[in-house]
């Protein structure tokens, strides 16, 4: 058996970050094939739209490989392709502090490592730079929001004409003819933007006078017009180029505990109780893969253990309770039981007797609640469903509930009990 390093132990399941790498990237050929088309089509802005923890990231990060030119994932899918794209691609994950388009645009053209290099290469660009007024200090932005890097001095921008100075800056990059493509910018976590309006309208003037720009935008929502806030105007600037990220499939997520196997060497494998006991964990989210995955291995590797089987995953899960490994998922969760036992249950019985649509009949909760010895359940639901709890729950209508987010729902059905019978 060959030698495996602590680092590729590590690294063989990464719920913490994105997909990058083509090799780990596991499933999603139809959804591929289209960002793959809508790269290649004049005028087509694309969406990815879906549930938290499902990849929506990792394939954005896809998309953009593809856009520079990087066909690995197109060969490994079989994906017929006749030519490498060239796309400036710039990637930015949005944070607190992006509340507006404005700010979204600010972003762009402040931050290093999305256009502000290029503003300074290009003399056109960096003109249009310097006709704002007096320099501001600003911090030069890492990508995802990380504010603690280096500071520079730009002019201020004013909120009035920040579109027309990006829109003229973009025209003087794609005059300049960096890539033959154009330029591609992937808006990651856009459901995080409080005030998207005015981005329809922006999309449209950008179709029109900077055909050579292409947006992909990301974030948690069930379809496109929820994700801008906006109806009417967004099924053509998307046409064709929405994608809506379904949960895993039994198979893909197989793919990713193969693929994790394979990168180690198959010094450690899972076998058929354990690969099946994760799969029925995930419940299609390929995050939860990653995250008891990551701690298996881990586990395994220091004892260590070569085979693993379901037994060994229901001791990871204790663990990763145990040592809050997701402490974001486990905060919420503790947040919402507050260390009763009643309520735990019922966020339990609750969990179990999810329909296929999402929506929970309480009557349905409140049969397995009885099981559990928890007396008036319906007091508990209201508790889940206020903010002093989490507001977890959603109601529908009289007597119907769903979760507001299918991850945490995941995690609740996965994660030991906290509490006790008493």
């Amino acid at each position: 058996m060959r030698q495996v390093t602590i680092n590729q132990i590590a690294n063989a399941f990464i719920p913490a970050r994105e997909i990058t790498d083509a090799k780990l990237f596991a499933g999603r050929e139809a959804q591929v094939k289209d960002a793959y088309y809508a790269l290649n089509t004049d005028g087509a802005n694309i969406a990815i739209v879906g549930g938290r923890g499902i990849g929506k990231s990792s394939l954005a990060r896809q998309i953009i490989n593809i856009g520079q030119g990087n066909n690995e994932i197109l060969d490994k899918l079989n994906i017929y392709h006749d030519a490498k794209l060239d796309y400036l691609t710039i990637y930015l994950a949005c944070g607190n502090n992006i509340k507006t388009i404005d700010d979204l645009l600010r972003r762009l053209i402040t931050t290093k490592e999305c256009l502000l290099d290029w503003i300074y290469d290009i003399a056109s660009a960096r003109k249009e730079l310097g006709k704002f007024q007096s320099g501001l200090d600003i911090g030069v932005l890492k990508i995802g929001g990380d504010d603690s890097v280096e500071k520079t001095s730009i002019p201020s921008i004013s909120s009035h004409e920040i579109d027309v100075i990006f829109q003229n800056i973009i025209s003087e990059i794609l005059k300049a003819k960096i890539t033959k493509n154009g330029i591609l910018i992937v808006v990651d976590e856009f459901d995080q933007i409080d005030d998207p309006s005015g981005f329809a309208k922006l999309l449209k003037s950008l179709a029109t006078n900077t055909p050579g720009l292409k947006f992909c935008i990301v974030g948690v929502a069930q379809d496109i017009q929820y994700l801008m806030k906006e109806h009417g105007s967004t099924d053509r600037l998307f046409a064709g180029s929405v994608i809506n990220l379904p949960s895993m499939s039994n198979p893909e997520l197989t793919e990713i505990i193969r693929n994790a196997e394979n990168s180690i060497n198959d010094h450690i494998k899972f076998d058929d109780t354990a690969t099946n006991k994760l799969i029925d964990l995930a419940n299609g989210h390929p995050y939860i893969v990653h995250l008891i995955g990551k701690q298996a291995l881990r586990t395994a590797y220091l004892e260590p253990r070569h085979e693993l089987d379901e037994n060994f995953i229901t001791d990871t899960l204790n663990e990763i309770a145990e040592k809050e490994a997701d402490p974001v998922l486990e905060g919420r969760y503790k947040k919402a039981v507050a260390s009763s036992y009643q309520r735990e249950g019922v966020l339990k019985s609750l969990v179990e007797v999810i329909q296929k649509d999402g929506e929970i009949l309480t009557s349905d909760a409140y049969k397995v609640a009885i099981d559990y010895d928890i007396d008036n359940p319906s007091q508990y639901v209201g508790h889940l469903v206020s903010d002093e709890y989490g507001a977890e729950l959603i109601k529908v209508r009289d007597r119907y509930y769903r979760f507001k987010d299918s991850l945490f729902t995941t995690y609740v059905k996965a994660r030991p009990w906290l509490t006790s019978k008493k």
